[in-house]
């Protein structure tokens, strides 16, 4: 069946990147007052100041925007006609653009700080690769890293876009009695997963040696979760009793 991305799409991406926008700027005005406030450290303390929350912040946005953006936009879309594999398709597309977007966004900014506290050894600024696959002496990065640096966060951004819509669209499905189930056990299983691994005594040792030799595979797992997440996502979807917006 032939699919017209466009229209969805063009509806789907600019929701999607308005509130990541409002982030992006939120974002910018924190890492200025903080580069602004290092400087007026005096020259014989040793307090150094440090920012390296963006891909963090980043991937918690874009979960909250995976949660709150794909009930309203399947809804609009299936309101105009738009089948469900479309509209899940183009909302897969604008969360992947809106990832890719968000993190050379962060390079940018990222760069920009590195190059206007070059001589401040008081503020420190890095973010989840240069933290991961290079240490916290690199104190600027090439070009070459920066592209690395993007599709690190870029992975883990659109992972955690899937994981927002997987959790929205998991209690969409669910009647009021297991809502609550889930709601309750989702938490403790949370919590009580890794400290069972840990009891059992599963080494994850080969696992972690792995995922942080190469920023690539770092990235590769990233993707592979949101391929699974995507997939379980469409499952969920694909029969779901959508109603029109009240």
């Amino acid at each position: 069946m032939k699919m017209n991305l466009k229209p969805a799409f063009c509806c789907q991406f600019p929701n999607i990147l308005k509130g990541t926008a409002v982030f992006y700027l939120a974002i910018a005005v924190i890492s200025s007052v903080i580069m602004i406030s290092s400087m007026s450290i005096s020259d014989q303390s040793t307090t150094t100041v440090s920012f390296s929350a963006y891909g963090f912040a980043a991937a918690v946005c874009l979960f909250v925007m995976g949660v709150t953006s794909i009930r309203s936009d399947l809804r609009l879309c299936l309101q105009f006609g738009v089948s469900r594999r479309t509209a899940f398709i183009s909302e897969l597309l604008s969360a992947a653009c809106v990832s890719a977007v968000l993190a050379a966004a962060g390079e940018l900014m990222t760069g920009a700080s590195q190059l206007l506290t070059a001589g401040n050894p008081r503020y420190f600024t890095a973010d989840l690769y240069q933290l991961l696959f290079l240490g916290a002496h690199k104190m600027t990065l090439s070009f070459g890293q920066h592209i690395q640096s993007a599709m690190v966060n870029a992975g883990i951004m659109f992972a955690f876009c899937l994981a927002g819509m997987f959790f929205s669209l998991l209690f969409w499905r669910l009647n009021r009695p297991w809502t609550v189930v889930a709601a309750i056990s989702i938490p403790l299983l949370i919590n009580g997963v890794p400290i069972l691994v840990y009891k059992i005594g599963v080494d994850f040792r080969p696992f972690l040696s792995w995922l942080l030799s190469s920023p690539f595979c770092f990235v590769l797992f990233w993707l592979l979760l949101a391929g699974l997440l995507s997939v379980i996502n469409w499952l969920l979807l694909r029969r779901a009793n959508i109603k029109a917006a009240k």
